[in-house]
């Protein structure tokens, strides 16, 4: 046996593994902060990606070749700590230890505002998010469109992974429709001869109307009262959409003009008895709960009270209905809301 080579190998071998131990201990992380790896990433990719994130990139490059990390990427959003060693940062990358997204859906007035809004904080653009709903909706049912799948996203705040697809998304959010649209909730439906697309749409309204969720039963009793007298509905929030979807939804509308009432759409309850053919925009559960258990009353008419911000005044009596009107005008005018 050569001993002399053996011995030289033994030496490189232990040269090699101490080097490697001192690049994988040293601190680098330049600051608290946040690395991004697309699910398409090379390794190439991810090393750009982490350019200006630490005081050393050559220790890193180094050390990430002994652990041969260029095979081993995964995708996903990752905390950095100031400080972090490069062993701690590429055991964290190599594992997948990646962080949650909490994801807030709001009331968002169309599945393209939806879209947008997603996008900012999972892998998917909003294109591919739009294609992955409505490619859904044509599967799940030929009739829903663009406009009627709007009832399948429920507004809260969830759990997801940044590298999502469009299709992941949707996935996810028609489980978390599946759980909210119970039985329960599905028999009050069947017994007012609702369909679920009816519930959402006049909860849409009742989202809009009323921001105090206390209230909402009460302003759905106002709708489904006027329904059942076969009166339209005569919701500002529903001329309001339709304005907004022939002129584009970037207008601020503060209040509610003639010329908004007097938009031509099917959505604009001024100008058509019934309901909208779908939601004006995603209403939040618990105005699905004031459509199917509303407060009882015979009121027909509400309108603003600014004795009490966010509530309204109810009646029976159009003429003490004019004056509630009048009151909330001279407010605005007072306020130079406009």
């Amino acid at each position: 046996m050569n001993y002399n080579k053996l011995i030289i190998g033994i030496f490189t071998i232990s040269v090699f593994t101490s080097c490697s131990f001192f690049e994988g201990a040293k601190s680098n992380v330049k600051e608290d902060g946040y690395l991004y790896i697309r699910s398409s990433a090379d390794y190439r990719e991810v090393l750009d990606s982490l350019m200006g994130k630490l005081d050393d990139m050559d220790s890193f490059w180094e050390y990430a070749e002994t652990k041969d990390y260029a095979s081993k990427i995964k995708a996903g959003k990752y905390k950095l700590e100031q400080g972090e060693t490069n062993r701690s940062l590429l055991e964290k990358l190599i594992e997948g230890k990646q962080e949650e997204v909490k994801l807030m859906i709001r009331n968002e007035p169309t599945i393209f505002h939806l879209a947008g809004s997603v996008s900012k904080k999972i892998e998917a653009d909003s294109a591919e998010i739009v294609k992955a709903i409505v490619d859904w909706a044509k599967q799940k049912d030929p009739d829903l469109t663009a406009e009627t799948a709007k009832i399948y996203f429920i507004p809260n705040t969830y759990n997801y992974y940044w590298p999502t697809s469009g299709d992941k998304f949707v996935e996810k959010m028609i489980g978390e429709f599946d759980k909210v649209w119970t039985e329960e909730r599905a028999e009050k439906a069947q017994q007012m001869n609702f369909t679920p697309l009816q519930v959402f749409t006049l909860a849409s309204i009742v989202q809009m109307e009323a921001s105090k969720k206390d209230e909402q039963p009460k302003v759905a009793q106002v709708y489904l009262n006027r329904l059942a007298k076969n009166m339209k509905l005569e919701a500002d929030p529903t001329s309001i959409y339709a304005y907004k979807l022939q002129n584009g939804f970037n207008h601020k509308i503060q209040r509610v003009y003639y010329g908004h009432l007097a938009t031509p759409s099917d959505y604009n309850t001024y100008r058509v008895k019934g309901l909208p053919p779908a939601p004006i925009c995603l209403p939040n559960m618990t105005a699905v709960d004031a459509v199917l258990s509303p407060e009882q009353h015979p009121f027909v008419y509400f309108c603003a009270d600014p004795d009490r911000p966010g509530y309204h005044s109810f009646t029976n009596d159009f003429a003490e209905h004019k004056k509630n009107a009048e009151k909330y005008r001279k407010w605005l005018e007072n306020k130079g809301i406009k």
